[in-house]
């Protein structure tokens, strides 16, 4: 360990009258031969270069702030050695130390990016940074497409203006700062990890940037966080659920999922107008890749007769017995299906080639359609929603929450956290550390899911549960 290179910002701390009160930030036990009586440079010069611990920390907030000081670029050892000392030898065991959060900031810039497919309230999430960071007197980047933007020669980082500020951006749908695309990773595909880590670690120290906070679902939040420890070494990293596909785990609602399922919810509503004027079935194609929650919330709020699910097999003959059923009661129906669910006929899922040659889920409602048809000789079409979903206002729910997370996202920051994915809980705001999503199965429907069992209650087929 270079002792040179290691403190400057216990002054602030030291020089502070709020010293010993307000804001609890760690709690330090200390060794029993803390105690005993001796230099206390030499002590803390020892200490720093052990390869042991000197310090217990009892609190992974404080233990994230404590090594973010200790490694901190402007971290003067000379400087601060006599007042961490004073600190380390002569405060109890287990007593706590204190100051205020703007005495202990060190981050007086961050950047910000919304990484892979965009949703309704990113926006109002990126108002809500902004605002928040101005008032801790912390600048503000954008991060364009994300990382494909930061390893461009120029990088695409640019400070945010008043206009990221505005209330125009809460009901703004979208990105300002734009998602990534198949398309951007061609260069970062065509680099090698060492490549990437030196155009990303040479971006972010040009600007200094102190830490990173990006909107995302499970794999991109994970990948951003492995890219950022291994480019840049200990660069702070905060995540925001993003998805309109509700299947991160340990969250209840990512942002960007109630306004989609009210976007869809409408359209399936407007649909049942043409298909009773018509006499027709209706089958309507939700988003959600292998998870169910935005077809079976959409469904339910737009008074779907059927939904079909990813998570649930599909019985033909109950299908077309309830189908039938409901034709025969209204001259009409409605049924929702999930891009991702499994064909009655091929117990496959419906998928497409693009142009580039990705392959993507759809087809789905063509599919169920047509079987209805040939099986019930009835009328049957089909609705795709696609990018519908994703687009448009959000509302006030997405609203709110974008707001919440992204101004505790800020403060997370500040306070010296790091790895961790903000999260709304139904109570609260809480930290989720980044090792609980990685390498755990994303979020799905069980048979035990309450809005499941309405909807099941109220006589709705939603496959074999």
């Amino acid at each position: 360990m270079d002792l040179s290179v290691k403190l400057k910002y216990a002054e602030k701390i030291t020089h502070s009258k709020t010293f010993l009160n307000t804001n609890l930030i760690t709690i330090i036990r200390m060794p029993t031969q803390a105690g005993k009586q001796r230099n206390p440079q030499a002590f803390l010069i020892s200490a720093l270069d052990s390869d042991s611990s000197i310090l217990t920390i009892t609190n992974h907030k404080s233990q994230t702030f404590f090594n973010r000081i200790l490694g901190h670029r402007t971290f003067n050892l000379q400087m601060w050695a006599p007042a961490i000392l004073a600190l380390l030898l002569y405060t109890p065991l287990a007593q706590a130390f204190s100051a205020p959060s703007s005495v202990l900031n060190s981050v007086s810039k961050i950047g910000i990016l919304t990484s892979g497919g965009d949703c309704p309230s990113l926006n109002a999430c990126i108002r809500a940074i902004l605002k928040t960071a101005e008032t801790r007197d912390v600048e503000v980047f954008g991060l364009p497409r994300g990382f494909p933007g930061i390893i461009e020669d120029p990088p695409a980082i640019f400070k945010l203006d008043a206009s990221y500020a505005s209330a125009a951006m809460l009901t703004k749908g979208g990105s300002r700062l734009g998602g990534s695309v198949g398309s951007d990773y061609k260069l970062i595909d065509s680099l090698s990890l060492d490549e990437k880590a030196s155009r990303i670690s040479a971006a972010l120290s040009q600007l200094e940037i102190d830490g990173i906070i990006a909107t995302g679902g499970d794999t991109s939040m994970d990948l951003i966080a492995q890219m950022l420890q291994y480019a840049t070494g200990n660069i702070p990293f905060i995540g925001i659920p993003k998805s309109i596909d509700n299947d991160i785990p340990s969250t209840i609602y990512s942002i960007g999922f109630q306004s989609a399922v009210a976007t869809a919810a409408k359209s399936i509503a407007a649909v049942r107008d043409t298909a009773e004027s018509h006499r027709r079935v209706i089958v309507v194609e939700c988003m959600g890749r292998n998870a169910g929650f935005l077809t079976l919330h959409s469904g339910i709020a737009g008074g779907a007769d059927t939904i079909l699910l990813p998570e649930f097999p599909v019985d033909n003959t109950q299908l077309l017995k309830h189908v039938e059923e409901v034709y025969k009661k209204h001259e009409c129906a409605v049924v929702v299906v999930s891009e991702a669910i499994r064909l009655s006929n091929s117990g496959k899922t419906s998928k497409y080639t693009t142009a580039d040659g990705k392959t993507r889920l759809g087809g789905s409602a063509e599919a169920v359609a047509r079987f209805l048809s040939e099986s019930l000789s009835l009328d049957a079409r089909h609705v795709v929603l696609g990018h519908t979903q994703r687009g448009g206002s959000p509302n006030g729910f997405d609203q709110v929450m974008a707001t919440t997370l992204g101004a505790h996202a800020v403060n997370a920051i500040c306070e010296g956290q790091s790895e961790v994915m903000m999260n709304w809980n139904g109570r609260n705001v809480e930290a989720i550390p980044l090792d609980e999503v990685r390498d755990v199965p994303s979020k799905s429907l069980s048979s035990d899911y309450p809005e499941l069992i309405a909807a099941q209650s109220m006589g709705i087929y939603c496959g074999s549960t």
